[in-house]
């Protein structure tokens, strides 16, 4: 009895924990995803709440920091929706000090499109989103509120045609005039995020004030905003509880419906910490939304679509944060492992679109190519997203790849591989940072505070296919675009050897970091390729050759630059099967 009551419990946990959508991607932003996790309800009223925890607009630097939507805010304000019905949104956004304000307030925007768009995979009603937010996600989401939030009709991606106006909206002590934020450390973090500081000898005309009024909700109430429920504690030292009545004040002058519920003695926290006998405003907070978010959903409101999952595919797996975006990969598993691992980094001129619905690198047909038949052969392959350029310059793209490669191997029990046994694959820029992290990256920091940091970076055999590998000379007489914006800097024809252009070009190419220990190397290319020609491959397979590397360069007839090399003739070579080949004869015992 004692067993079938404990199988019953874990069963329950497990559906419980099912009840959450985890790693939801909503927008690309220079090779960062945008992520959100979707919290059911057992029963679902059909009524939708995109949630934004506050963090002072900031995220730390260190990859290993805990993403937004896992706060202790969400934690505790999550629960009474789902159990009322609701399904709750918990995004996400890009933060300060990397990125500054409208960054954030986009990303917010895009979540509130995405879920609209989405509607029917989640089981909502598109026309019935709430809005929560607490400190610096309430002055977001208040945003969401008073912003038009209009969609683009002739926008291509059909997610920007949507709305991002929010149709009820649930503030806790939140900044609502940025002019007026004083309280204690917040002036600083409205400095760091809008990039500027507002001076009180400054004016109302000067760019300053301007900015900080712009970013305020109470630049933007008009009669046609939702209702808004605020609370605030009344011994808030951070943001003083005045913001919240200046707010309702100016919210019932242009007769919007707003409430606002003082919390006597609650500082600023999730919980409003020191308050004497505060009332339910969890309570509140629920009934808010369901007296007006109508109840005309509640007849109609159908169950979320699951998607179908291959489990063989474990898509979106995080393995660092940057300010506040998730870098993500994919881990493809075979049916025989081999106990081996595999890092597979996509080409794409290490740049990416500045659309928010940019494809991710790790979706790419590459994949396909050089990854499937390897996990045919027993490998697991990790295909990952890396920081692009225009929006990130070098190195950042090869922090990321390293970043990955001290994940893989820090997990390497979870995948059930060898953390000593990991290869990499990549093709033309990722063939390029699949070089370096070969050739230049190094051991891990035994002192770092972040244990996956402590590993090392280093492949044990590498198969780049037309990779560039002496950035100087594929850069060409004049100065090239790609590597203007790479780098943020032009390398020109007249530029001395001692010049930050040349020295940042040299340090990135691969020819230039060969040593007797790098990792066997197996380099694929066409000999028809006019992007990156061949006489890369065969320059640095020369020098790998003097210092004693086993490298062979296997040479396409009529391939140019591709994953399939297009123009290739009839009796080109299997490349595919020469990577696995490579591998098997390197790193399998």
């Amino acid at each position: 009895m004692r067993l079938r009551l404990l199988l019953l419990l874990v069963a329950g946990v497990a559906c419980l924990q099912a009840r959450v959508e985890e790693n939801v991607v909503y927008a690309m932003r220079g090779g960062l995803a945008m992520l959100l996790d979707v919290h059911y309800p057992e029963r679902s009223n059909g009524f939708g709440i995109v949630f934004i925890p506050g963090s002072g607009w900031h995220a730390p630097l260190a990859y290993d920091a805990s993403p937004l939507k896992a706060s202790g805010f969400a934690k505790l304000y999550v629960p009474p929706l789902t159990e009322a019905g609701f399904t709750v949104f918990v995004i996400n956004h890009r933060a300060a000090p990397r990125y500054s304000y409208p960054a954030p307030i986009q990303d917010a925007q895009r979540a509130v499109r995405f879920v609209r768009h989405n509607a029917d995979r989640f089981g909502i009603d598109p026309n019935r989103i709430g809005g929560v937010g607490g400190s610096s996600g309430g002055h977001l989401i208040s945003m969401l509120g008073v912003l038009d939030g209009g969609g683009e009709p002739a926008s291509p991606d059909p997610v920007e045609r949507a709305s991002a106006k929010l149709q009820a909206v649930f503030a806790r002590a939140a900044p609502f005039d940025l002019t007026r934020v004083t309280g204690r450390s917040s002036s600083g973090s409205v400095s760091s995020l809008l990039g500027m500081r507002l001076a009180a000898r400054d004016a109302p005309s000067s760019r300053e004030h301007r900015t900080y009024w712009a970013a305020s909700p109470a630049a933007h109430v008009s009669p046609d905003d939702p209702p808004f429920l605020l609370m605030h504690g009344t011994a808030d030292d951070r943001v003083p509880h005045g913001q919240s009545e200046k707010f309702l004040a100016l919210l019932e002058t242009v007769g919007i419906e707003a409430e606002l519920v003082l919390i006597k003695g609650g500082g600023h926290g999730a919980s409003f910490p020191g308050a004497t006998n505060p009332p339910n405003y969890l309570g509140a907070m629920v009934s808010f939304f369901e007296r007006h978010l109508s109840s005309e959903a509640k007849a109609g409101a159908s169950p979320p679509k699951l998607s179908q999952r291959d489990p063989r595919v474990e898509r979106n797996v995080p393995f660092g944060m940057v300010s506040g975006g998730a870098l993500l990969m994919d881990v493809y598993r075979p049916d025989q492992p081999n106990g081996i691992g595999i890092l597979h980094i996509t080409g794409s001129g290490w740049h990416s679109p500045l659309a928010a619905s940019a494809p991710q690198q790790k979706a790419s047909r590459q994949v396909e190519v050089f990854g499937a038949p390897l996990v045919k052969a027993g490998y697991t392959v990790f295909a990952v997203n890396h920081r692009t350029a225009p929006l990130n310059k070098y190195p950042a793209q090869l922090e990321d790849v390293e970043r990955a490669v001290r994940f893989i191997r820090f997990h390497a029990a979870r995948w059930g591989i060898d953390p000593e046994r990991v290869g990499g694959v990549g093709g033309s820029s990722g063939g390029h940072l699949t070089l370096m992290l070969g050739v230049f990256s190094t051991a891990g920091d035994p002192e770092d505070p972040d244990p996956v940091n402590r590993g090392s970076a280093r492949l044990q055999a590498i198969v780049p296919w037309a990779p560039p590998t002496d950035l100087v000379m594929l850069n060409g007489e004049y100065g090239q675009g790609t590597f203007g914006s790479l780098f943020g800097m032009r390398l020109m024809a007249r530029d001395p050897q001692n010049s930050p252009q040349f020295k940042a070009y040299r340090d990135a190419s691969p020819i230039h970091h060969v040593s007797p220990d790098d990792p066997p190397t197996l380099l694929i290319h066409g000999d028809a390729d006019r992007v990156v020609p061949l006489g890369h491959s065969e320059m640095i397979a020369a020098r790998m050759r003097t210092v004693g590397i086993a490298v062979e360069a296997l040479v396409i007839p009529g391939g140019g630059h591709g994953a399939s090399f297009p123009g290739k003739r009839p009796d080109a070579p299997d490349y595919a099967q020469a990577a696995v080949d490579w591998f098997d004869r390197h790193l399998r015992d």
